[in-house]
């Protein structure tokens, strides 16, 4: 019984130490979450494999994400879609009384300007909602990583 108490305590402790290295990375603006599910406006959502991700560092977004539905003006080809490196050009961060921090970022690159709203909670699960102007808005799921150190 003893060690069953001890697990509990340290998952306790670990799931601390979790939320605290979350607020921390929202708090730098340095954070990355890596994507596993996908949710195009239109279609059934799909799981993606790894290695997408959406990362902040401090005022720049490096967006590497796959991208499925309408387009409405974009470079032949299809563009860059959400691939892409920018500076970011409005960056606003609220609490949530679930918890959760909602991060509302705008960047702007040579082809579109988006808007990317995430939610992240203390576990680090995340939502990410991408809406652009010239393309049909996208919404994503998946968890904030860290490196190891």
């Amino acid at each position: 019984m003893f060690g069953s108490c001890v697990s509990s305590e340290e998952r306790a402790a670990q799931k601390a130490e979790f939320s605290r290295k979350v607020k921390v990375a929202l708090d730098q603006r340095t954070f990355k979450i890596s994507v596993n599910r996908m949710i195009p406006m239109s279609g059934s959502s799909r799981s993606i494999s790894y290695g997408y991700s959406v990362e902040v560092r401090n005022d720049s977004l490096f967006s590497n994400l796959p991208y499925f539905g309408k387009a409405y003006q974009v470079p032949y080809g299809g563009g860059k879609g959400l691939n892409f490196n920018a500076p970011i050009t409005h960056y606003q961060e609220s609490q949530k009384k679930n918890g959760s921090r909602q991060i509302d970022i705008e960047v702007k690159n040579e082809e579109d300007t988006y808007d990317y709203h995430m939610t992240v909670f203390d576990n680090g699960s995340s939502s990410i909602n991408v809406q652009a102007r010239e393309r049909e808005g996208i919404s994503y799921s998946g968890e904030m990583i860290f490196d190891k150190k």
